[in-house]
């Protein structure tokens, strides 16, 4: 969240010399303008935006329309914007305009506000597939049939009909069935993983400090001035 922060300087010299220290020190040279006299009283509404009060913001104003130099930058701390141009000779609007017959010194009076923003933080899991194999054994009982030849030898004769019946070509077949294991595979699902977005929404009590600056009057005891001796 970038802040606001403003200054008043005499002349362009040294509001340019200004920004180009905010520049050197990190804002965007985009985010550091200079305001003159040229600004009109359109100035007053810019500084409003900027966060100022009104009645400050029209004396800034006058002060820019007698001669002034406003510098105005965005930055994303406003104490290291701030730093930067303390280093120069800032003025105020009051002691730029003047006032006839006075001599004013002043003290400001500062305080921090926080200011808490959001940002948006992607993340998530993600499903990943993997494929492995593994040995599986499982039994299967295979029935077979086998053939056996048999021979033995016989001794005795023939009646004339089976002798008749005997000399003949014939085949003779016998077949056996034997079983050989056939492999199937059938995929089948076995569970699911699923993701699933919910939105909610959480409190969350953000913790800082904040300086303040206060302005205490004392009054300074009265002693005798003494004259040096002539």
């Amino acid at each position: 969240m970038m802040e606001s922060v403003i200054g008043l300087l005499a002349d362009r010299e040294s509001a340019q010399r200004v920004r180009i220290a905010l520049v050197e020190a990190g804002c965007d040279q985009s985010a550091v303008v200079i305001f003159e006299r040229d600004a009109g009283q359109a100035l007053a509404g810019e500084l409003v935006e900027r966060g100022l009060e009104q009645a400050r913001a029209e004396l800034y104003t006058k002060a820019v329309l007698q001669g002034g130099v406003l510098v105005a930058a965005e930055a994303a701390t406003a104490e290291r914007a701030l730093a930067v141009m303390n280093r120069f000779a800032l003025t105020s609007p009051e002691d730029l305009l003047g006032r006839a017959g006075e001599t004013v010194e002043r003290a400001q009076s500062v305080e921090e506000e926080l200011h808490v923003g959001k940002q948006a933080m992607a993340g998530g899991k993600r499903l990943v597939t993997s494929v492995t194999e593994r040995e599986v054994e499982k039994p299967v009982t295979l029935h077979e049939e086998t053939i056996e030849v048999e021979r033995r030898r016989e001794d005795h004769a023939l009646r004339p009909e089976e002798a008749a019946r005997a000399f003949r070509e014939e085949t003779v077949e016998l077949t056996a069935t034997s079983e050989r294991p056939v492999v199937s595979k059938e995929a089948r699902v076995t569970g699911e993983v699923a993701l699933r977005k919910r939105s909610v929404e959480r409190r969350e009590v953000v913790r800082d400090t904040v300086r303040r600056q206060d302005v205490d009057v004392e009054t300074i005891v009265e002693v005798p001035k003494v004259s040096p001796e002539r």
